[in-house]
């Protein structure tokens, strides 16, 4: 209260509102500058983060992920899982940068936009993640990246009917068969949906446990199709 009293004093008083129009107006031009220089070279003229020259040095995803999941009818990997992509993801997720978060959605826009792996009558499924981990993170990830996909593309997102039960050990401390076992039964549906296809947003693909698992959990919910969004595939 006493902080509210004291600004509203310098607003009366001519001398100090202009003091205070003064710093707010350089505090938003260091902040405007600061968000238009690329993230990875510091040179200016970095409209959403990066520069052209750091954009196309990016380690894009030349070749399809082919590898066959169960319930999974399309997978589309925009990077390799690779620096600085692995970097920017291991921020968003263990340092909650959400604006490394809203970069990595816009990229992946544009990658999907570009190949032209948009499926239309689509619903947008981030992966979803206990309460748990949600209030130890203070943030899911993947619904921040889908926020954006979302936004881009007009389509809807649904971050309610699929939920997950349990959470055991992180995915990435284990091998491809404990990953299988340990995701098994994680998720479940909260009632039947009526959608054709299903969009399952994720940072990293690497065996595709989670994604099968979800991808398994969206069919039964009445999903026709399943196709899966990742930043990343390692």
């Amino acid at each position: 209260m006493r902080k509210i009293s004291l600004l509203l004093s310098s607003l009366v008083d001519p001398i100090k509102r202009d003091n205070w129009l003064v710093n707010t107006q350089q505090s938003l031009v260091r902040t405007v500058t600061l968000e238009t220089r690329c993230l990875f070279c510091a040179s200016s003229g970095a409209e959403h983060g990066i520069c052209a020259a750091c954009e196309a040095d990016l380690p894009w995803r030349r070749i399809p992920w082919n590898k066959r999941l169960p319930y999974v009818d399309e997978v589309f990997a925009c990077f390799n899982f690779a620096y600085p992509i692995r970097q920017l993801i291991h921020r968003v997720k263990y340092g909650r940068d959400i604006a490394c978060a809203a970069l990595l959605g816009r990229l992946a826009a544009q990658r999907l936009f570009e190949r032209n792996s948009v499926p239309d009558d689509s619903t947008i499924f981030p992966v979803p993640q206990t309460r748990r981990r949600i209030m130890r993170r203070g943030f899911n990830h993947a619904v921040e990246i889908a926020l954006l996909l979302a936004r881009q593309f007009s389509l809807p997102i649904d971050v309610v009917s699929i939920y997950k039960l349990k959470s055991g050990p992180a995915q990435p401390t284990l091998n491809a068969a404990q990953r299988r076992t340990n995701i098994q039964g994680s998720f479940a549906f909260r009632e039947r949906l009526k959608i054709h296809t299903a969009v399952i947003v994720d940072d990293v693909i690497t065996t595709g446990a989670t994604a099968s698992a979800m991808a398994h959990t969206l069919r039964l919910a009445g999903a026709k199709r399943v196709v899966v969004w990742s930043i990343a595939a390692a």
